[in-house]
């Protein structure tokens, strides 16, 4: 009788995530807090297209 086994790689995934090298590190870093960012303070741009379709309907 044979066992078959399934290769999970989440603890390799871990490690991945918490060893890493320094450089690495603050570019994810500055990464992720761009994307909040970006997340909190959407591009005005945007926000005057919306605007801009709004009046010429009226």
């Amino acid at each position: 009788m044979g066992l078959k086994f399934q290769r999970e790689d989440t603890l390799d995934r871990k490690f991945a995530e918490f060893a890493m090298l320094p450089d690495e590190k603050a570019d994810k870093l500055k990464e992720k807090e761009a994307a909040i960012q970006r997340f909190l303070e959407p591009e005005t741009k945007d926000e005057e297209k919306i605007t801009t379709k709004k009046d010429a309907s009226k």
